[in-house]
């Protein structure tokens, strides 16, 4: 009997490609995913905080408008205003909004700490006669419209007509000083004073010097509680208003020309509809005329101030000799 040979079985298989290894692009994908979302998150976190004004002033900022350089460069961090740098050092933060001109025709902020030192003109101007305005004392409506034109090319020449609002009232001419939404005349919560305001006191000094009338300095906060029990509204208000009469007088503001120095907080609104707006947080001055320096002597006990009408005469007739003409040569040389 023939043995048959066992079949043969030939298995094939297919040869499988060994499998690479997996690369690091999931993980730069994975970094910009969780850096996305932490951006979102920041985003979030700010709007969440943030009141509308801030809202909107962080819109300008990132729109290059607050930024004296014009646009932003997120990626440079040479000029960022942080208060560390990164040698860790405490570092100077420059105004956003430099000053268009100061009483020294230089750029940049003025500081009232950094005034020249001087009786006399120690604000460094251009001369004693910065202005077309005749010193003097301002009674009538003509006077007062008169006074608050030469202010009002003051706060032109500065670029602060935004934040000021000039008002002639029986009282006298009312200068309202007030925030919006793009300036601040304060750091919030703070008596820290913002350069352009400082600026916009040291142009209005020299001019309210040549006035006689007497002048009153108030300060006012808006309906925003402050944090503390301590210090209130009521303290900071009258900071704000001492400083605003020392930089005045840094300005050239004579000493004894303010009468009174409040702090009202927020009981006197300008926008009574909205006690929070931001034109509630303000400085006002008021050029007070004779009359109403008068009622303000009389509610404090004090005694009237009357002008004698010889000194009214004799007070014209020196403005008027001062205004004569005077000759070219001396009369030594003019009478050979």
């Amino acid at each position: 009997m023939a043995i048959r040979p066992e079949p043969v079985v030939i298995r094939r298989k297919k040869r499988s490609k060994a499998k690479a290894g997996h690369g690091g692009a999931w993980k730069v994908a994975f970094a910009d995913f969780t850096l996305a979302m932490m951006a979102l998150f920041m985003v979030l976190w700010i709007m969440q905080i943030a009141d509308q004004q801030e809202r909107t002033m962080i819109v300008q900022y990132l729109n290059g408008d607050l930024h004296d350089d014009g646009s932003i460069n997120p990626f440079n961090l040479g000029g960022a205003p942080s208060m560390f740098d990164f040698q860790g050092n405490i570092a100077i933060q420059q105004a956003v909004l430099p000053a268009a001109a100061t009483g020294v025709e230089r750029s940049g902020p003025a500081m009232h700490n950094r005034i020249p030192q001087g009786t006399e003109n120690a604000k460094a101007g251009r001369g004693p006669e910065l202005n077309s305005l005749v010193p003097g004392k301002f009674e009538t409506q003509a006077q007062l419209e008169f006074l608050a034109k030469e202010i009002d090319k003051v706060i032109e020449n500065v670029s602060m007509s935004a934040n000021v609002e000039l008002q002639v009232v029986p009282q006298g001419v009312r200068i309202l000083m007030h925030d919006n939404v793009n300036q601040f005349m304060f750091t919030r919560g703070s008596a820290d004073m913002k350069p352009y305001f400082e600026d916009l006191l040291m142009a209005l000094g020299p001019l309210l010097s040549q006035v006689e009338n007497k002048i009153t300095i108030s300060g006012h906060t808006d309906s925003s509680p402050y944090a503390g029990k301590k210090f209130t509204n009521w303290e900071l208000s009258s900071k704000r208003a001492l400083l605003a009469r020392r930089v005045l007088e840094y300005g050239g503001l004579r000493r004894h020309q303010v009468i009174q120095v409040t702090g009202m907080a927020d009981q006197a609104p300008y926008v009574i509809k909205d006690p929070a707006a931001a034109a509630n947080r303000r400085i006002e001055v008021l050029v007070m005329t004779s009359d109403a320096e008068n009622q303000l002597r009389q509610m404090m006990g004090q005694p009237l101030k009357t002008t004698a009408p010889s000194d009214n005469l004799q007070q014209a007739k020196q403005i008027a000799e001062a205004n004569q003409p005077r000759a070219r040569y001396p009369q030594q040389w003019t009478s050979q």
